[in-house]
């Protein structure tokens, strides 16, 4: 009897064993399925952000590329303005001796004022002559 007795208790045991087991089962399986839900849910977020970050990649890149298209441009602005500022740094006492025989100015005045040569005046003074007769 005791051996019969023994037998059904470790068969309650394993049918406890085998509820228990199920009940569990039937526990996690919810929780397992929300947690795939949600790596899915991440996996394509995750996508997303990498797709964006390509695209922030690719437009930083483009930009990069006409920034320093920019300041090539700018440099080449900046040398051209200061070979014309040269230019009109040298041009500056001829513009303001030509003004001046404009103005009925002398030759000698010229040569004080501008700092010419008295030969580079009276050219100027001829080469006036010719603009007002033409």
């Amino acid at each position: 009897m005791n051996t019969i007795l023994a037998v059904i208790t470790t068969i309650d045991a394993s049918i406890w064993v085998l509820i228990v087991s199920l009940a569990l089962l039937l526990l996690t399986l919810p929780l397992l399925y929300r947690r795939q839900i949600r790596t899915r849910f991440n996996t394509e977020l995750l996508q997303r952000t990498q797709n964006d970050l390509r695209a922030l990649i690719s437009a930083s890149l483009g930009m990069g590329e006409r920034m320093l298209d920019v300041e090539r441009r700018q440099r080449r602005l900046a040398e051209r303005q200061e070979q014309l500022d040269i230019y009109d740094a040298a041009n500056q006492p001829y513009e303001q001796a030509i003004r001046m025989v404009q103005n009925g100015s002398k030759t000698k005045e010229l040569v004080d004022i501008c700092g010419l040569s008295e030969t580079e005046a009276e050219l100027i003074k001829i080469m006036h002559r010719f603009d007002k007769a033409s």
